[in-house]
């Protein structure tokens, strides 16, 4: 029975050295300052918008915070406590941080819903000073973090962040306007439902992808079909099982599985084969690939899932 593990890049996300941590370090402190300075203010001028403009704020603070740890974290070798590095703990950050943002949001729009019947007199001086101060936060944090954002998707999507948060704050200054000009004091509690909206609708486009991460589902985009008949298109492999693919984090793909291989096969070189179609048509770079004659059975049947009475595995293709 012949076994091959590949290490390329192991423990590492691959990002450059530094680049940008400076910027993106200066935007969390800024963001961080913006969003007690919001919160505090809404408490004061008595503004659920404001407060709701903060908490979006703070998300993509907390966004920046994940993407400078993550980026810090990834240069840490690999030990053999952690031996895929430090990789996913951005995801489990990121997931938490998503978790608490669905509770703050539906906690506002129940603030909000309250509010309806009855709006409170809101500072509207107070409320349109701070959100414009934000607007300028927002665009200059987006500056700060762009070159970044060219180097790396996670901080790609904070900056993301930023815009749509320099459009929360113009709304949320539209809504001060409309208090002081008409005094529409139903426009703030609107508006803390539409922040809500739209945090809630951010967190759903993205925690998609980090569920399917901590699930260990297969990596978005891959065909699964196209991926068996390539590795069993290999001269000498006859099929293959105990096929499992995941994702070690955002940049990493990993594939384990057994081939069986025929009669006078050369294993070795099979699998070299197999690797080097993976990394070149699925961008899979850590492969994990052991090998059984062709008619022998396999020594891992009986220690997994979806075995039958006969010691068959429900991952035959």
């Amino acid at each position: 029975m012949g076994h091959s593990h590949i290490h390329d890049g192991h423990g590492h996300s691959h990002l450059p050295g530094g680049a940008g941590d400076g910027a993106i370090l200066v935007a969390v402190v800024v963001n961080l300052a913006l969003t007690g300075a919001q919160i505090l203010g809404g408490y004061i001028a008595d503004s659920t918008a404001l407060i709701a403009d903060g908490v979006h704020n703070l998300s993509d603070a907390l966004a920046l915070v994940l993407a400078f740890g993550a980026r810090r974290l990834a240069r840490r070798p690999a030990t053999p406590e952690m031996s895929y590095g430090w990789g996913r703990a951005e995801i489990v950050a990121a997931f938490v941080n998503y978790v608490a943002l669905i509770a703050i949001s539906v906690w506002l729009a129940i603030e909000a819903l309250g509010r309806l019947a009855s709006p409170p007199q809101v500072g509207a001086g107070l409320v349109m000073a701070l959100a414009g101060f934000a607007l300028i936060v927002d665009i200059a944090t987006a500056a700060l973090v762009w070159r970044a954002s060219r180097e790396s998707v996670n901080i790609r999507a904070a900056f993301l962040h930023n815009l749509a948060d320099a459009a929360v704050s113009l709304a949320v200054i539209l809504g001060g306007l409309l208090i002081w000009a008409f005094g529409w004091q139903i426009a703030d509690p609107l508006l803390t439902l539409l922040i809500s909206a739209v945090i809630l609708w951010h967190v759903g486009q993205e925690i998609g992808p980090v569920m399917r991460m901590l699930m260990l589902a297969a990596p978005p985009g891959i065909d699964h079909q196209a991926l068996i008949r390539t590795v069993t298109g290999v001269e000498g492999v006859a099929s293959a099982h105990h096929l499992h693919l995941w994702q070690i984090d955002e940049r990493r793909n990993a594939l384990s599985a057994h081939l069986v291989m025929r009669d006078g096969a050369d294993q070795g070189l099979a699998v070299q084969r197999v690797k080097a179609l993976l990394r070149q048509d699925f961008g899979i770079d850590h492969a994990t690939i052991e090998t059984e004659r062709e008619g022998a059975p396999c020594s891992d049947s009986r220690h997994h899932h979806g075995h039958d009475d006969h010691g068959s595995h429900d991952h035959h293709h």
